[in-house]
């Protein structure tokens, strides 16, 4: 497991627990949830942890395999990573990535024959940034 990976599961516990949320591991072996989340009103979200680090990258890609179906209380909590910069969480329902706008959100079907190879692509970049803003924890927690 890299450094950066270790620091955003802190970061995102950390930035979880500071707006009131009971936070677990996930410690079912479920591949594609690393985190279970408890609201107040008792309930419960699986969360997707994914980093991507703008110095050395413009995208992250989702195996479809490893994160499943996406449904209403599954999320994928992407920690933005830029020099001088505190890194920023964005919370996006797993719902969004069965939506492509193939402008940031990308569904890279495969097709049956090589259904494990296809992923869902999340694109960062300048002008990408005030439509993932949306997905930012605080704008995000009325949905949990």
């Amino acid at each position: 497991m890299d450094k950066l990976y270790k620091y955003a599961q802190h970061f995102t516990k950390l930035e979880l627990m500071k707006a009131r949320l009971e936070v677990f591991q996930n410690e079912s072996g479920r591949e594609g949830v690393d985190f279970i989340v408890k609201t107040d009103a008792g309930n419960y979200h699986e969360l997707y942890l994914q980093t991507i680090n703008l110095e050395t990258e413009r995208s992250v890609k989702i195996s479809k395999t490893v994160l499943g179906e996406p449904k209403d209380n599954l999320w994928v909590a992407l920690v933005l990573f830029m020099k001088d910069i505190e890194p920023v969480l964005y919370l996006i329902p797993s719902t969004q990535l069965a939506k492509p706008d193939d402008y940031i959100f990308i569904d890279n079907d495969q097709g049956e024959r090589f259904k494990h190879l296809s992923n869902w692509e999340i694109k960062v970049f300048t002008k990408a940034i005030p439509e993932l803003s949306k997905f930012t924890l605080d704008n995000m927690l009325q949905f949990l």
